[in-house]
């Protein structure tokens, strides 16, 4: 009986070692948001990206093989395998992905290695000294795009350094050229190496602004499923050349400056495209009286006999609103007592959405009322726009919520342009999104002087930005 009794205590304890074993959580690390050491990753991230400044990667000439290399010994050191390609001399691409179950289709993290150039004369720190001082990090590049390029390098890390499970590849993807177009980068990717966006259905990229109030506190976070494409003009007028001595009236300069002042005077239209009209709406909730109302019923305010001049105190609204046109180039006579047989000026031109390159070029024509100017287009692409109603976008939605209870979500329509259309024209779901809510003071440096990124918003950033590719890529 004795003996009997203690067969079965026996077995059953070893019945319930072995339930509790079968039951148990692999010994696979499952990350949670709480595991991530903030501390140290934020401190990582400050110390990647104020040496990545330090890669001078200006376009022209671009030299985006140094990036390239400099994000490889990173993947080097932490056992990623990753590919480089260049589709010209210096014109460097980089690719890594992290393997998911495949259950669902993969994610790219875009950014652009190139920056562009600066003056340096104008700025009061090196511009390519990744200097923090005044709880800024300075240089060129630290909001455009270097900042997110970091953030989605550690995410990308800290998903393979946890052995995160993931129900979706991951792939980052650090491109040239985008400031000049991304011809060398995104565009050569997309069609040179296809394998590497192999399986992907979503991508995030630059392309939407942030913004905080003065003390730092976000307002809304925007993201953006379409943007205004570049209609990059090159106007040419010919004449008869001379001594600059005996002035001719009809000469090349002066018929282009004739032309561009037309330009100049020209007023465009107010047109209000539905991806517009919703930014516009999700924005108004965010704005003083009586923007808030205006915003709010955006058909009815451009109705107005002076909605036009009211909008002229809002540059970035009205650019939203209208084909624009900046004259940004100039070129003639090498030397200055020569009136040139030619003389030419570069315009960038940006088109709502509607608006094709050759109606825009005929509007350009009938504008500058002069058939002897050569018109020529340097750069144009047609308009695509992503659907908002997909799980990327909530994942957005959700995590800005949870961080931030009194921010919102704004859909924006960029007047710029990024590389996100390459791969919306292969049918991939493409946002700008930047997780940095930034001041409109700061958000006015990119492409200009002094660029710089306040420390704590790209701290804060770099979690929100976790938390989004977490949630949305992690298998559940």
């Amino acid at each position: 009986m004795r003996n009997f009794s203690l067969r079965s205590i026996f077995a059953f304890v070893l019945f319930v070692s072995l339930l509790c074993l079968a039951l148990a959580p692999p010994l696979k690390a499952q990350s949670t948001t709480a595991s991530v050491d903030w501390h140290a990753l934020e401190s990582e991230a400050v110390q990647d990206l104020s040496a990545y400044v330090r890669v001078n990667t200006t376009n022209p000439p671009g030299n985006e093989i140094r990036a390239a290399q400099w994000y490889a010994n990173i993947f080097q050191k932490e056992g990623i395998p990753y590919q480089i390609a260049e589709s010209a001399p210096g014109r460097g691409n980089i690719v890594a992905r992290l393997k998911g179950n495949g259950s669902e289709p993969a994610l790219i993290l875009l950014n652009h290695m190139d920056v562009v150039p600066v003056s340096r004369a104008f700025w009061s720190v090196d511009p390519f000294a990744g200097l923090i001082r005044d709880g800024y990090l300075w240089g060129r590049g630290s909001l455009d795009m270097k900042s997110l390029g970091i953030v989605q390098l550690l995410t990308f890390l800290e998903l393979h350094r946890l052995n995160v499970p993931l129900r979706r590849d991951i792939i980052f993807i650090g491109t040239a050229d985008e400031e000049a177009g991304g011809n060398f980068g995104a565009g050569w990717v997309v069609k040179d190496r296809p394998q590497w966006i192999a399986g992907a259905g979503f991508m995030l990229t630059e392309g939407a602004g942030s913004l905080a109030d003065d003390s730092g506190k976000p307002i809304y976070f925007g993201v953006g499923p379409t943007e205004k494409t570049p209609a990059w003009l090159k106007l040419t007028a010919t004449g008869r050349a001379g001594h600059g001595s005996v002035p001719i009236p009809d000469s090349a300069p002066n018929r282009l400056l004739a032309a561009l002042t037309r330009l100049r005077q020209y007023r465009p239209p107010l047109e209000l495209t539905p991806p517009v009209e919703t930014m516009l709406r999700t924005r108004a909730p965010y704005e003083p009286e009586p923007w808030r109302s205006r915003f709010a019923n955006p058909k009815a305010f451009l109705a107005q006999p002076d909605a036009y001049s009211e909008l002229e105190k809002r540059p970035g609204i009205l650019a939203r609103l209208t084909n624009t046109i900046s004259i940004t180039g100039l070129s003639g006579s090498n030397k200055v007592n020569i009136i040139p047989p030619e003389a030419s000026a570069e315009l960038d031109c940006r088109l709502l959405p509607g608006w094709t390159i050759e109606r825009w070029e005929a509007e350009v024509r009938r504008i500058i009322d002069d058939p002897s100017i050569r018109i020529d287009v340097i750069l144009n692409f047609p308009p695509a726009t992503s659907s908002t109603n997909t799980p990327l976008f909530a994942s957005i939605q959700k995590a800005v919520h949870d961080r931030y209870s009194s921010a919102g979500v704004v859909q924006t329509v960029d007047a710029g342009f990024t590389d996100s259309h390459f791969f919306r024209d292969k049918g991939i779901v493409s946002y700008g999104f930047e997780p940095f809510a930034v001041t409109n003071a700061d958000d006015e440096r990119v492409h200009g002087d002094n660029e710089r990124i306040p420390i704590q918003s790209y701290k804060d950033g770099l979690q929100l930005y976790w938390d989004i590719v977490y949630d949305f890529a992690r298998a559940k």
